[in-house]
């Protein structure tokens, strides 16, 4: 896949989140610390999670992580999120991973 040129570069401007295993619908054990940077929620993503009867929180990028999945859970500021969603993107510099979000609790 050729990337376009000029590429922005993608920054992590949203702080630290851990990525935790999860065992018996329970934190287990800790996976990973990354940096991230929030992105906005859109209006197509927003109501396409409301005709399936889901909540989106928030949405994250941190870099491209293939260890990540969908039954992990992503602890930010001490506030805990199931992930809904996760998309791996090459086409930004670096590539990222795009977690959407859903508040537990």
């Amino acid at each position: 896949m050729k990337i376009k040129t000029p590429t922005e570069f993608i920054i992590f401007d949203g702080g630290l989140c851990d990525i935790y295993s999860v065992k018996n619908n329970k934190r287990d054990t800790k996976k990973m610390t990354l940096c991230f940077g929030d992105r906005t929620i859109g209006y197509h993503r927003h109501f396409a999670a409301s005709a399936a009867s889901t909540e989106i929180d928030r949405l994250i990028y941190v870099p491209k992580q293939l260890s990540i999945v969908a039954t992990d859970r992503v602890v930010i500021r001490g506030d805990e999120y199931k992930i809904e969603q996760i998309q791996q993107l090459d086409s930004t510099n670096p590539p990222i991973s795009v977690l959407t979000l859903k508040k537990t609790g």
